[in-house]
């Protein structure tokens, strides 16, 4: 195995958003010497997942696969983007508000920043920023000036998925589709986009075929990277529709809140 690749929430980070810090870095270590590669695939915005991993981005070749597929960074470059049309985008800024039931939470999120809507509650800013360090709130479409690859939607007490799809459908809109983010939210991102597009991508920039992957994940998410690698790792925290798709022997070493990531990846590197 050449390449260990992760998602983030509810995989490689505990409850409490936290990781044990010292076998991390005994691990990338080791990794490094292995010229092996150490992957972050997350919903979460390349800014985002840089927080988590913000004292070791300068050491050691992280690469970030972000937006869940959507963007693709590799020592801080970006190799490749699937930014959502801007005509979308208008379209499904301007339907928001006229939904029966608006969003609870909304995002749009580009590499740079995340943008989020004025119609929505004020008290919903302060928990968006706790992933979204760089939250912009507009109150025009026009005020968006980057590429955006995610459209963030959250409904508390509903079929979250059964409402993107409503949006989608209501709006007219194609090209996209829903996707479960990972932490609570669902996404919009650009048809045919996923974690594993991301590793393809990724692969191919570093020379990598699938059958030199290894993956972690607990989420909906997370299946078509888990699909795509040969060495597929799912939590024993995962949902158990997830788990009931792989075998025993595929489980982690141990759940998110026992760094079942690392502790698998230390088995691996270190035989």
């Amino acid at each position: 195995m050449k390449l260990f690749a992760t998602d983030i929430d509810g995989t490689f980070v505990n409850d409490k958003k936290t990781f044990d810090q010292k076998l991390f870095k005994n691990i990338l270590d080791k990794m490094n010497f292995n010229n092996q590669f150490f992957v972050a695939a997350s919903g979460r915005s390349y800014k985002g997942i840089s927080q988590v991993f913000k004292n070791y981005m300068s050491k050691y070749n992280i690469s970030l696969v972000s937006q869940n597929g959507a963007s693709v960074f590799v020592d801080g470059q970006n190799i490749f983007r699937s930014a959502i049309d801007p005509d979308i985008l208008e379209k499904v800024f301007d339907a928001l508000p006229e939904l029966s039931r608006k969003p609870d939470r909304v995002i749009f999120s580009g590499d740079d920043h995340t943008y989020a809507p004025d119609y929505q509650p004020k008290s919903k800013f302060t928990k968006m920023n706790l992933f979204d360090l760089d939250l912009k709130v507009v109150h025009h479409f026009s005020e968006i000036n980057e590429p955006i690859e995610k459209i963030a939607l959250f409904w508390e007490n509903t079929d979250q998925k059964l409402m993107a799809e409503e949006i989608i459908s209501t709006t007219h809109i194609q090209g996209v589709r829903a996707t479960s983010s990972g932490y609570g939210a669902i996404d919009i991102i650009n048809r045919g986009i996923s974690k594993a597009v991301g590793l393809q991508k990724l692969g191919a920039y570093l020379g990598l075929h699938h059958d030199q992957m290894a993956a972690f994940g607990d989420g909906e998410n997370d299946l078509e990277m888990l699909y795509y690698v040969a060495y597929p790792f799912i939590m024993p925290n995962a949902p158990e529709f997830i788990k009931k798709q792989f075998a025993q022997d595929q489980l982690a070493a141990a759940d998110n809140n026992n760094s079942g990531v690392l502790k698998t990846i230390e088995k691996i590197i270190y035989e």
